[in-house]
């Protein structure tokens, strides 16, 4: 099926696009969580999971420019290993090693977003039949 889409909101499955949709959490961090204007430290929102510039969040040039030679040369047009691509797990484990406490990047598993780390997390340190206590409100994928 080809798609002739002009933006990323009409690529949207349509419930995506109900205005009747409300998520309690993203209604609390709108309403609640406001840094005051004046705050001495930059703040950057990520308790919605938005590191978008709407959000005071913008990537330095030299990220955008890695994820543009990333995608013309056509190598990373595909999957990742489910822990992370290993040339990034290496970078974090370096960034986070000691001498005292090397870190193994063997170790390191990264997720994309919050959810997926959760279910990652609770898949490991869960047993069949375990009793996991979810908040209320909470989003709707936990």
């Amino acid at each position: 099926m080809e798609s002739h889409a002009t933006s990323w909101r009409d690529l949207k499955h349509k419930p995506a696009m109900r205005a009747d949709v409300t998520n309690p959490i993203r209604v609390f961090f709108e309403r609640e969580v406001v840094m005051p204007k004046d705050h001495i430290l930059p703040f950057i929102g990520l308790g919605l999971g938005e590191p978008t510039v709407a959000n005071g969040f913008t990537l330095p040039a030299v990220i955008n420019e890695a994820i543009i030679e990333a995608v013309q040369s056509g190598t990373a047009n595909g999957y990742t290993a489910a822990s992370g691509a290993m040339p990034a797990r290496a970078a974090i484990a370096a960034k986070f090693s000691t001498v005292e406490h090397p870190v193994d990047p063997n170790n390191v598993f990264i997720t994309f977003g919050c959810s997926g780390a959760l279910q990652n997390a609770m898949a490991v340190l869960c047993e069949s039949g375990d009793k996991i206590l979810v908040p209320a409100p909470g989003f709707p994928l936990f």
